[in-house]
C-alpha cells in the first residue's frame, strides 16, 4: 500500500524541497532583519575625525584663512589644542 503520492517514503522531493525554502524563507528575514538594525543603529553615530585631528584644530585652521586671527594667536591656540 502507498502512502502520499508516493516516491517511496514520506517526504520525497517535496519534502526536502520544503525544508530547503524555510530555511532560505528564515535566514532571509533574519538576515533583514540584522540589515535594518545595522543600518538604522549606524544613524545615531558621529563621524570620527580623520587621521586624527580634532574639530577644533580644523576650527581654527579655518579662522586663520578667513582672516579673523593672526598668527601669533593661531600658533598660540594651536599649541593649547595640541599639548
Amino acid at each position: 500500500m502507498m502512502y502520499g503520492w508516493g516516491f517511496g517514503h514520506p517526504f520525497g522531493f517535496w519534502g526536502i524541497f520544503m525544508i530547503i525554502s524555510m530555511l532560505l524563507f528564515w535566514a532571509l528575514i533574519i538576515g533583514g532583519i540584522a540589515y535594518a538594525v545595522r543600518v538604522l543603529g549606524a544613524s545615531g553615530r558621529t563621524a570620527v575625525p580623520t587621521q586624527g585631528r580634532s574639530k577644533a584644530i580644523d576650527i581654527l585652521e579655518e579662522r586663520y584663512a578667513k582672516g579673523e586671527i593672526d598668527a601669533e594667536e593661531y600658533q598660540s591656540k594651536k599649541h593649547d589644542l595640541t599639548s
